[in-house]
């Protein structure tokens, strides 16, 4: 029975060690997320000034786009002030060359003061460059290291359950069984915990002296009467904090 206490406790270390990886994986996406928005945080002025920087040019195509379609109106309105046959017409015509000719002159002054802004980003996104090309060499290198640690993670997680597959097949079905019975119940997984000066360590529930010598000589599978865990004994680690389970 030692043995298959020992395979028990390699296998409730394994599926604790699974456990911890699983939910470093599954926090990938916010890991991912916290290093791009300490580079957002960092780079706030600079993404500022390029979004200044497109929205200049945004704007500039916009009214390069109302000039085209009103210097059209412009020539229209002036084919047909030469056209004109009588007085109405031609005041018509004029009127409306006129508020063209305006307009055109609105648009290219707007499209210079864009012009303007767009050059006056663009120079300030060149003086910061250098800064945030620091920046985001930072980032690419924590991301990348990351992205190192989460294939390791993920080598290290298929080796530990082909571990589990092993212990599990080497324990007999009827202890199989229980072990999983207990670790699916449990909100933590910890099927096995260890007794340590006369206690349970998961639910500190105070052990009888005789349930603790039967633990002690490791002969049979003991359950703890509180939390229904399978309790061992290691001598080797009595002196350690009363508070560790495995884990």
């Amino acid at each position: 029975m030692k043995a298959e206490l020992e395979k028990l406790i390699a296998l409730q270390h394994t599926d604790t060690n699974i456990r911890h990886i699983k939910n470093e994986l599954d926090a990938i996406p916010q890991r991912r997320a916290e290093i791009e928005k300490e580079f957002d945080q960092r780079a706030f002025e600079f993404k500022a000034i390029e979004a200044r920087r497109d929205a200049a040019r945004e704007k500039r195509v916009k009214l390069e786009a109302d000039l085209a379609l009103t210097r059209t109106n412009a020539e229209k309105a002036e084919r047909d002030l030469m056209s004109s046959t009588n007085e109405k017409a031609y005041t018509a015509a004029i009127r409306e060359v006129d508020t063209a000719r305006k307009q055109i002159s609105t648009l290219e002054t707007q499209i210079l003061e864009q012009m303007e802004a767009l050059e006056g980003a663009e120079q300030e996104i060149h003086q910061h460059e250098p800064e945030v090309a620091k920046l985001r060499a930072e980032m690419g290198e924590k991301l990348r290291a990351f992205e190192a640690q989460t294939v390791t993670r993920t080598q290290d997680l298929a080796h530990l359950r082909t571990e589990r597959e092993r212990l599990m097949a080497s324990l007999p079905k009827q202890v199989g069984a229980l072990y999983h019975r207990i670790s699916s119940r449990i909100r933590d997984g910890v099927a096995v915990a260890e007794a340590r000066q006369g206690s349970c360590t998961a639910c500190l529930m105070t052990l009888r002296p005789q349930v603790m010598s039967q633990i002690r000589r490791g002969n049979e599978i003991i359950i703890c009467d509180s939390c229904n865990r399978i309790l061992y004994y290691n001598p080797v680690e009595k002196s350690q904090p009363a508070s560790s389970a495995v884990v």
